[in-house]
């Protein structure tokens, strides 16, 4: 029994020295302010969601802040479940649409997203990034006039939109005219000269109009902007390829895998560098990596068939292109690869 009042003492003095515990106000700061670290964020918006006993409006903005957080964590489906339940409880919350359709575009589900986006331009008819957002679903459609309609509509809202108009560049070199492209990067770096992805799609534009010195200049500006602009370094590869400079060529592409070790392009363009500057066994050693990696990819088998022809392995060749034309190829490769069989003797 004598222990007991030092025992107590003790535990009074560790509580002292504990600091408070927050106070719902300063959980409310915490889980609004998109600059807290996106953990401590999440706990401070879980207690106000486990304290609340109405579905108030505000309930649905600490749903909304939540999903926010477990974005920027990557928790693409925690995210999505928080934005469910802010619309459930505020079926007018324009910015949860929206943000939950790019967790479905991010998740590939390309008609949820467009539905999403309208639903938060039917609530905002002023809301310029969902205007945005679904133009770049149409473009990933292939919808080019809903995309064009969308973009203009938010370059109208927000005329400074280096990211609309380095989309709406894209979408008109899409459809051939590159002139309105280039002037639509040009556009972009202008109001955001330090946005990578312009310089990337501008230096892919002039590369498309035959100015190989501003297109390598416009992607060197990217990469030192961004050195991990996996588009940029595609597309000075594909450029350092055509002007020969193969070992510069697989630098790049080694530089891609480096970023994204799955990407199985990346594999298939340094095969074909590897192939070029003669080296068939390391070209063979990628190609097997892109069928690998992505074994239901046309063209990672019609890249490992070109090695195995350069080994004399035609047999090989043969079942390769065989089995890309299974994987259902567009009209085009499909030409391409019954094309090489006839080369080889072979029979589609």
């Amino acid at each position: 029994m004598p222990r007991l009042p030092i025992v107590s003492s003790i535990c009074l003095a560790l509580a002292a020295l504990a600091p408070p515990p927050a106070s719902a106000q300063e959980n409310a700061a915490i889980c609004k302010d998109e600059t807290s670290a996106p953990d401590v964020a999440i706990a401070a918006c879980s207690k106000i969601i486990s304290a609340s006993k109405a579905k108030t409006n505000d309930l649905a903005s600490t749903y909304y802040n939540r999903a926010i957080a477990y974005r920027q964590k990557s928790d693409l489906d925690n995210a999505l479940s928080d934005y469910n339940d802010a619309i459930k409880i505020n079926p007018k919350h324009a910015r949860a649409f929206n943000n939950r359709g790019t967790i479905y575009k991010e998740k590939g589900d390309i008609d949820h997203a467009i539905a999403d986006f309208s639903d938060a331009i039917r609530l905002d008819p002023k809301f310029a990034a969902a205007y945005f957002n679904r133009g770049n679903a149409y473009d990933d459609k292939g919808d080019a006039e809903k995309a064009l309609a969308d973009l203009d509509a938010a370059l109208r809202l927000d005329p400074k939109n280096a990211a609309a108009l380095t989309v709406r560049g894209v979408v008109w070199k899409r459809k051939g005219d590159v002139d309105r492209a280039v002037a639509d990067f040009s556009q972009a770096i202008e109001a955001d000269p330090d946005y990578a992805m312009a310089y990337a799609n501008r230096g892919d534009a002039w590369d498309e109009k035959g100015d190989s010195e501003k297109a390598l200049a416009d992607l060197v500006r990217a990469i030192n902007l961004n050195p991990n602009s996996t588009r940029a370094l595609a597309v000075r590869g594909y450029l350092y390829r055509k002007k020969g400079d193969l070992d510069r060529a697989i630098v790049d592409y080694g530089e891609i895998i480096r970023i994204d070790p799955k990407s199985d392009d990346a594999y298939v363009r340094r095969s074909e560098a590897w192939l070029a500057k003669g080296d068939r066994l390391a070209a063979l050693r990628d190609a097997d990596e892109a069928v690998k990696l992505d074994p239901n990819a046309p063209v990672n088998y019609a890249a490992r068939a070109a090695v195995m022809r350069a080994l004399s392995r035609n047999d090989d060749a043969i079942a390769d292109l065989r089995k890309a034309l299974t994987l259902n190829p567009s009209d085009a490769r499909k030409r391409q690869l019954e094309g090489a069989l006839k080369e080889l003797g072979a029979p589609p």
